[in-house]
C-alpha cells in the first residue's frame, strides 16, 4: 500500500512540475535547452569514444589479439607506421611460448580489371595464419592454404560478400572463376562472409602475402631477403603484453640483421619488439585527442549543470513565499525538497530527450567530416548502449542541478518567510548562504569555461603551428595523377613505360591551363615510399665508410616545376639530362648535410658496374629544401632525386603532378581522358594535392573543431549563467536599489555595483581556471605540435575572451537597474 501511494505522491509531484514548467515557459526553455546541449555533448561524444576505444573487436576472445612491431631504439625510420620483419616473424614464431600464433598482412590497392574498366579498389596481401587466428569461417569455397602463400604458387584471390554483391552479382558460382588482378589471371577460391572487412573497413579482396624465410647463413651487411609487414598474434591464455614483448624482443636480438635492417628501420640500439592490444595499436593516433575532447565534454556537462542549479536558486527567489505557504499548510521539508527535486529531474528528462536527438545528428555529422583515416569511425552508432548512458547521464544532471536548490529550497525560516523577509534571516533561497552558493556556482561556471579555452586555444595554436610549417612543395594549383597499370612491373614493359610517361606529358603539357608538369614513382601524401641504400658519396677525412640512406625520387623534367620544390643551389632536371654520359643528381638539403661535402653543386662520384648495371658517375647538379614527404609532423629525411636512366624507370604504378594556373579540378577530366586514349586498361585516381595535405591534417583539424565548438558553447553557457543570475538578483533587489537611488545613488553608481558583483565572481573563476588548466593541460604534450601545454597567448586569451563577453553579460542587467525609479520600487515593495 504504501508504495502505492509513493507512486501516487510522484505522479502529484510530477503533474505539479510540469504545471510549474508550463506557467514559467522562459525558464523551461532555458533549464530545456541547457540540458540538451550538455547531455547530447556528453552522449555524442561517448558514443565516439566507446566505438572507437572501448567496443570490442568483432572477433572471439578479441582481448587476447596483439599488433607485433619492432624498432631501433634511437633511429629514425622512414616507415609510416610500426611493422615487424620477416626475420622476427620466423625467429619468433619457431619458438613461440607466449603466443598462439603470428599472421602477418599488408593493406594495399589492387587494379581489378572488370568488364566496364579497371578500376582501383582496397583489399591486402594475408598470410594463411590469418583467418584461423581471428576465428573466421569463409561464406563460399575456402580461404588461404599454406601453399598458396608460396612463391611460383598459382594465383589466388578472395573476395568480401561486398565484391562479390556488387562486382559479381552474387554468383552463387563464382567460385572457380578468374579475375585479372593488376594485370595477372587470379582464380577465385572463396567469399568471406558479410560484414567482414579486415584489416579496414573498405577492404573487399584478399591475396597471399608471401613471406620469404631468410637463409639461416645470413651475415651481417648482407642485403638479405628482407621484408616488413604489420603482424598480429593471439597471446597465449594468461600472458600479458609486456611477457610477450620481452620474448619477441629476445629472439629478435637472435637474427642477423642485414643492410635492410638499416634502411627499414635506421640505424640505431638492438631491435626491441613492440606488444600492444589490437585495439590500442589501432587507435594510437587518435587516442590522446579523443581523450581530451572526452574531458572537455565532461566540463560541459558540468557547465550545464551548475547553470541550471543557477537558474533554480534564481528562480526559487521568486517562490519563496509558495514554498513557506507548503510548509505552514503541513508539507515537510522533506516534501518540499522532494518536490523541488522532482522538478529538476522532470526537466532534465525533457533535456535528455533533446539531447539524445542532437546526440544521434552530431554523430551523423561527425561521421561524415571526419578524417578518411579515422580508425573505427563506422563502428560508431547511436545504439542501446548509447541510450543506456544518456539516461544515466540525465539522472546525474537531475541530481547533479537539482540537489542544491532542493536543500536550499526546504532550508527557510517560516515565519520570516511569511512575512516577506528577504534577508539573511530568511534563509532558503533568499539567505546569504544561497547568495554564495550561486556565486559558487558562477565561479565554478567561468573556471570551467576558462580551461575549455585555454585547451582549444592551444589546440588552434598546435593546428597554425602545423600548417605553417615548410613541408618543402606547394600544394595550392597542383592536380596529382596516380596512373596504374596492370602488367607495367614487368621486367619486358621498361621501356614501354618510361615511352608512356613520356607520350603522357607531352599531351598533358599541351593542355589549356596547364603550367608545368613532371612524373614521378612517388609524390608527397601519396603512401608509396621508395627507399634506397648505397655507399655514401662523401665522408669526412678519416671518418669510417657508411652507408647512405635516402627516399629514392625517380622523376622527369619539369616535376620539380610541377610540384613546387624549393631550389636552394644548383638547378633543376631539363631535358638534355635524360642523355648523357654522367648522370645528374638532386639532393634535399638533409642527404647533403649528411653524405655530401660543403658546396656540393658540381661534386661528382662513381658506383662501380655490378653483375646488373654498368659503372656510373654522377653528378650533384641541384640542391633543394626538405620534403616533408608523409607530413608536416614528420622529421626530415635524406631524399635524392634521378631521372628513369638505366637501372632507375617507370613501373606499373606512377604518378603525374599538373601545375594549372587556375582550379586543378577543372583539368582532371581532360587527364583522365589522355590517360585512357593512351593507356586503355590503365585505372587513374586523380586528386588536387590540396586535397591530400588537407587529409594530412584532418584528425587535428577535427579535434581542434570540436573542442573550440565545446568551448564557445561553454563560454555561451556561463555568460548566459551570469545573465540569468544577474537579472533575477536585479529584479528581486528592486526595493535596496529603488532605495539607494533616492538616497541620492547615481545612475553610473547602480550600474556600477551590479558590474561589479557579476564580474567579481567571474574573476575569481577566471583564476582558478588559469591554475586548473596550468595542471592539466600538461597532459596535453603528446597531441600538441611546436606548442608547450604552458603557451603563453594560449593562457592570456581566455580572459580576453572571458572577461569583454562576461561584461556584456553584465550590462543588460545593470542598466535594468539604474533604470529603477524610486517611487515606484518603494510603493510596490
Amino acid at each position: 500500500m504504501s508504495i502505492v501511494l509513493q507512486m501516487e505522491t510522484l505522479l502529484l509531484d510530477v503533474r505539479y512540475a510540469l504545471a510549474m514548467m508550463r506557467r514559467n515557459l522562459t525558464f523551461t526553455a532555458a533549464g530545456l535547452l541547457t540540458f540538451a546541449l550538455g547531455i547530447g555533448a556528453i552522449t555524442a561524444v561517448y558514443s565516439i569514444v566507446y566505438g572507437v576505444l572501448l567496443r570490442p573487436l568483432p572477433y572471439p576472445d578479441a582481448e587476447r589479439l596483439v599488433r607485433l612491431s619492432e624498432e631501433h631504439p634511437g633511429a629514425v625510420s622512414p616507415l609510416r607506421s610500426p611493422m615487424l620483419s620477416n626475420l622476427t616473424l620466423y625467429a619468433w614464431s619457431d619458438h613461440a611460448r607466449t603466443i598462439e600464433q603470428i599472421a602477418g598482412y599488408t593493406p594495399r590497392q589492387y587494379t581489378i580489371s572488370l568488364p566496364g574498366g579497371a578500376e582501383r579498389i582496397d583489399g591486402a596481401a594475408v598470410t594463411p595464419a590469418l583467418w584461423p587466428l581471428i576465428g573466421e569461417r569463409p561464406l563460399l569455397g575456402r580461404f588461404f592454404r599454406d601453399e598458396d602463400a608460396i612463391a611460383g604458387a598459382d594465383a589466388v584471390v578472395v573476395l568480401s560478400e561486398r565484391a562479390w554483391r556488387e562486382r559479381f552479382s552474387s554468383d552463387p558460382s563464382i567460385v572457380g572463376r578468374g579475375v585479372d588482378i593488376d594485370g595477372t589471371p587470379h582464380a577465385i577460391i572463396g567469399v568471406a562472409r558479410a560484414g567482414f572487412s579486415f584489416p579496414a573497413h573498405d577492404t573487399q579482396l584478399w591475396l597471399p602475402l608471401v613471406v620469404r624465410r631468410p637463409p639461416p647463413d645470413a651475415v651481417a651487411g648482407r642485403a638479405g631477403p628482407m621484408s616488413v609487414m604489420f603482424a598480429i598474434a593471439r597471446l597465449r591464455p594468461g600472458v600479458s603484453v609486456e611477457q610477450a614483448a620481452a620474448e619477441g624482443t629476445a629472439a629478435a636480438r637472435t637474427t642477423v640483421r642485414p643492410m635492410a635492417a638499416n634502411l627499414l628501420f635506421g640505424v640505431g640500439g638492438p631491435p626491441v619488439v613492440h606488444v600492444r592490444g589490437m585495439v590500442d595499436e589501432m587507435t594510437s593516433t587518435i587516442r590522446p585527442a579523443l581523450l581530451v575532447v572526452a574531458a572537455a565534454v565532461v566540463c560541459v556537462l558540468l557547465i550545464a549543470c551548475a547553470n541550471v542549479a543557477n537558474l533554480f536558486l534564481s528562480r526559487g527567489v521568486a517562490r519563496q513565499r509558495e514554498l513557506a505557504i507548503r510548509g505552514a499548510i503541513g508539507a515537510s521539508r522533506l516534501r518540499l525538497a522532494r518536490q523541488l527535486l522532482t522538478e529538476s529531474l522532470v526537466l532534465s528528462i525533457g533535456g535528455g530527450l533533446l539531447g539524445l536527438s542532437l546526440a544521434w545528428a552530431l554523430v551523423r555529422m561527425m561521421r561524415s567530416v571526419a578524417a578518411a583515416d579515422f580508425p573505427r569511425i563506422t563502428e560508431v552508432t547511436i545504439d542501446a548502449r548509447v541510450i543506456a548512458f544518456t539516461a544515466l547521464a540525465t539522472l546525474v544532471t537531475a541530481v547533479l542541478s537539482g540537489v542544491a536548490p532542493a536543500l536550499r529550497g526546504a532550508g527557510f525560516d517560516l515565519a520570516e518567510s511569511l512575512h516577506g523577509g528577504d534577508g539573511a534571516s530568511a534563509g532558503g533561497f533568499r539567505g546569504a548562504r544561497a547568495t554564495r552558493l550561486r556565486n559558487v556556482l558562477l565561479a565554478a561556471e567561468a573556471a570551467f569555461a576558462v580551461m575549455l579555452l585555454v585547451a582549444a586555444m592551444l589546440f588552434a595554436r598546435s593546428f597554425v603551428r602545423l600548417i605553417r610549417v615548410d613541408s618543402g612543395y606547394t600544394p595550392a594549383h597542383v592536380l596529382t595523377a596516380q596512373i596504374f597499370v596492370p602488367g607495367g612491373d614487368r621486367d619486358e614493359q621498361a621501356g614501354s613505360m618510361n615511352r608512356l610517361v613520356a607520350a603522357l606529358l607531352d599531351r598533358v603539357r599541351a593542355l589549356p591551363d596547364v603550367h608545368a608538369a613532371g612524373a614521378a614513382n612517388m609524390m608527397p601524401l601519396d603512401g608509396a615510399t621508395a627507399i634506397a641504400g648505397f655507399p655514401a658519396p662523401w665522408q669526412p677525412p678519416g671518418a669510417a665508410r657508411t652507408t647512405a640512406r635516402a627516399l629514392a625520387y625517380i622523376v622527369m623534367p619539369g616535376y620539380a616545376e610541377a610540384v613546387g620544390l624549393r631550389l636552394r643551389a644548383g638547378r633543376l632536371f631539363r631535358d638534355t639530362d635524360l642523355h648523357g654520359a654522367i648522370t645528374p643528381w638532386i639532393v634535399n638539403e638533409e642527404f647533403a648535410r649528411l653524405y655530401l661535402p660543403p658546396n656540393a653543386i658540381g661534386y661528382q662520384f662513381v658506383y662501380p658496374a655490378t653483375k646488373d648495371t654498368s659503372e656510373r658517375r654522377n653528378e650533384i647538379v641541384g640542391v633543394v629544401a626538405n620534403v616533408l614527404k608523409n607530413g608536416n609532423d614528420t622529421p626530415p629525411q635524406a631524399e635524392h632525386y634521378v631521372l628513369p636512366r638505366g637501372p632507375a624507370r617507370f613501373y606499373g604504378r606512377f604518378e603525374l603532378a599538373i601545375r594549372t594556373r587556375d582550379d586543378p579540378a577543372a583539368a582532371a577530366p581532360l587527364v583522365r581522358a589522355a590517360v585512357r586514349e593512351l593507356a586503355p586498361n590503365a585505372a587513374v585516381e586523380l586528386l588536387p594535392l590540396s586535397d591530400r595535405f588537407a587529409e594530412s591534417v584532418a584528425q587535428p583539424r577535427f579535434a581542434m573543431t570540436v573542442l573550440a565548438g565545446f568551448a564557445a558553447l561553454a563560454l555561451a553557457l556561463a555568460c548566459v549563467g551570469l545573465y540569468g543570475v544577474l537579472s533575477y538578483s536585479v529584479s528581486q533587489r528592486r526595493r535596496e536599489l529603488g532605495v539607494r537611488a533616492a538616497l541620492g545613488a547615481a545612475r553610473v553608481d547602480l550600474v556600477a555595483l551590479v558590474v561589479r558583483e557579476g564580474l567579481g565572481v567571474t574573476v575569481v573563476g577566471l583564476g582558478i581556471g588559469l591554475l586548473g588548466a596550468a595542471l592539466v593541460t600538461r597532459f596535453m604534450q603528446s597531441v600538441l605540435f611546436g606548442v608547450t601545454p604552458l603557451d603563453a597567448a594560449s593562457f592570456a586569451s581566455a580572459p580576453a575572451l572571458l572577461v569583454p563577453v562576461a561584461l556584456a553579460a553584465c550590462l543588460l542587467p545593470a542598466r535594468r537597474a539604474a533604470a529603477v525609479d524610486p517611487a515606484e520600487a518603494l510603493r510596490r515593495e
